[in-house]
This record gives structure tokens, sequence and C-alpha cells, in this order.
């Protein structure tokens, strides 16, 4: 009899297992799921399927065949299921790695440049929604001076008129707005660079550095990837020379001003 009263026991045991097991994927979408609290106390429960600036729409298919429409102005706060995926607008913090291709316009009263394209490389950290640092490098392949550039050291003279320049640059990004909802977000960045001028084919180096400062908006595409569009203004000075292999001082120095239009993609984490 006790053995009887055991394998009945058991028996129930194994039906409420099953029922539970049947059961759990059923409840599980009631368990976890967005809710969006109303102004006026309303809860609503279930997968948001739309979510817009104006309005959102949730629902619980199969569960529940009505879906609500809720009006953003009435909305107190939304509450997303874990795995809900962050929207692309979303100002967050994290890594980012970006590139760019730049317009340059050159403006110098010593070294005349005419324009010139450049490509940026580098990457940067969102330390807080309104603060993103960057650091990279820039590559001008080709700069051509419209008047050749003349050096000497007293005994030896040379003339220069096609360089190549490469640039360390440091900059951070300001989002003033980032409170608000809009998909394109504006910015405003100031930063230093160390910049080198190669004479093509000659040796030689001009080295210096100066400060920029620009203002641009980057516009998401996916949820990581974004385009930037930006304008930036900058003035360099150049005070070394490496000039046949001796490096000294360039007296005076060369000032140069550089207007740079610029178009380019982030991949932000």
């Amino acid at each position: 009899m006790v053995d009887g009263k055991w394998q009945k026991a058991d028996g129930q045991w194994g039906i409420c297992l099953t029922i539970t097991i049947f059961l759990l994927p059923l409840a599980m979408p009631f368990a976890v799921a967005d809710q969006v609290i109303m102004k006026d106390g309303t809860v609503y429960k279930g997968k948001i399927m739309i979510d817009t600036d104006k309005a959102i729409l949730i629902g619980n298919p199969p569960f529940d065949p009505n879906s609500y429409l809720l009006q953003s102005e009435d909305i107190e706060k939304i509450i997303y299921e874990e795995y809900h995926p962050n929207p692309p607008a979303e100002r967050k913090r994290g890594l980012t790695f970006e590139t760019r291709v730049n317009g340059n316009i050159y403006s110098s009263d010593a070294l005349s440049e005419g324009p010139a394209p450049s490509l940026y490389t580098g990457m940067g950290f969102r330390v807080h929604p309104a603060l993103e640092l960057n650091g990279g490098a820039e590559w001008t392949p080709s700069l051509h001076a419209t008047d050749a550039f003349s050096v000497s050291d007293g005994t030896s003279t040379r003339q220069y008129q096609d360089f190549w320049q490469y640039s360390a640059v440091f900059s951070a990004r300001l989002y003033p707005f980032y409170r608000q909802k809009w998909k394109t977000e504006p910015y405003v960045a100031a930063g230093y660079r160390w910049s080198r001028q190669i004479p093509k084919d000659s040796g030689d180096s001009l080295k210096g550095s100066g400060w920029h400062f620009g203002f641009g908006a980057i516009r998401p595409v996916t949820t990581h990837l974004y385009l930037e569009a930006r304008f930036a203004y900058e003035k360099l000075t150049y005070d070394t020379i490496q000039f046949l292999g001796r490096e000294g001082g360039i007296n005076p120095p060369i000032d140069q001003r550089a207007y740079a239009f610029s178009l380019g993609a982030s991949y932000r984490l």
C-alpha cells in the first residue's frame, strides 16, 4: 500500500510537471513584456510594435486581438523588456570608430597651397551623452604650392612645390541638444593637431601644430552606423624644419589657415 501511494503521488507530480512545462511558454509573454504607463495611471502590457516620437502601438498577439495606439503626449513612462533593442537615435555612452573624407581650402602669406582632399580615420569614446573625446590621424596625399617655397641655411637653397602631409589629431565634441529626440544630432567640436608637411623627393619636412574648431551633425542609419557632415576651421604654425639632415627653426614661422568640409561615417557601440 505504501508503494501504491508513492506511485500515485509520483503520477500526480508527473502530471503537474507536464502541465507546468506546457503552460510556461504561455506565461512568459506576461512575465517579460513592454509596459506603457499613462499619465492617468493606466498600464498597458505587451509588445511595442511601433515606436515613434508621436505615438506608440502596443499589443499582445496572439493572446489579445486588440492593439492600442497611444499618443506620446499622454504617456508618463515606457518600460522596455530586457532584450528590447536601443532605438537608433538614443544618446548613449560608448566606443566609436570613424572615418571622414575632407575637402580642404588653404590660406597663408608664406606658403600658399591649392585646395586638396584628405582622409581621416580615428576612434573615440562618448563619455557622457553630452561629451565625446576623439583622436586619430589625417593624411593628405597631395599638396601643391601655387608659388615655389624656398628654404636656405645660408649655404644651400632648396625650393619646394609639391608636398604630402600627415597629422595627429585630438578633439572634443559637445552635443548641446542631447536631450532632444531629434534623429539628426548637431554638435560643436574643438581640438589640437600636430602636423608635418613633407616636400616630395627631398627628405626634408616642416613640423608644426595648431588648434581647430568647427561644427557638424551625425545621423543614424542603423542602430550602430551613423553618417556625418561637418565644417572646421584650423590655424597651424610651422616653426621647425628638417633640412639636409639637420633640424632647425623657421624664422619667421609659417602660419597656415585651413577650411575643411567633411563627409564621413562612424560605427558606434
